[in-house]
């Protein structure tokens, strides 16, 4: 290799190692905007802690899942189950790992819509959306869209800050 092809070489690599951070960074930029959702948030009154991340066969929605329970079994000692859901041959289905949200689209910064919250303690699905303020979310499910109702949910790390902060 001479060294006019090497530095040929060199300038057409630089050029290229450009290209691919700028579209890293774009694409960084992008998930940035998502982190801001993803991950784990509390339920109101700390009952669960849900996770989310993009959905499974359609990375361009957010889905949650249940990751932890405050009570993961019931009174006999069994894992806590999903039986209110309308299907009774999956009544069974422990709740531990259920997904309640489904097919959330990025609508505006911090803000996601058109998507599914299933609610374990009816069995019913509602539609919903949800703002993402700092540590908390605004989580809204409505029936007929017009009943509708609002929970706070916040990250675990948060809650567990402002408890230690209590402590004398």
């Amino acid at each position: 290799m001479t060294a006019r092809t090497l530095r040929g070489f060199r300038s057409s690599a630089g050029r290229t190692l450009a290209a691919l951070s700028l579209t890293v960074g774009v694409a960084t930029a992008a998930q940035a905007e998502r982190s801001a959702l993803a991950g784990r948030w509390a339920t109101q009154g700390f009952g669960s802690i849900v996770e989310f991340r993009p959905c499974a066969g359609a990375p361009e929605t957010m889905c949650g899942r249940i990751v932890w329970l405050w009570q993961e079994r019931d009174a006999d000692g069994r894992p806590r189950v999903d039986g209110q859901r309308p299907d009774p041959a999956a009544r069974n289905t422990p709740l531990l790992g259920i997904e309640i949200v489904r097919g959330l689209r990025e609508l505006a910064p911090g803000a996601w819509g058109g998507g599914e919250l299933y609610n374990p303690d009816d069995g019913r699905t509602y539609t919903g959306d949800l703002r993402v303020r700092g540590d908390q979310l605004e989580l809204r499910g409505c029936a007929l869209r017009i009943f509708c109702q609002t929970q706070t949910w916040r990250r675990p790390e948060a809650v567990i800050a402002a408890v230690q902060g209590l402590a004398p």
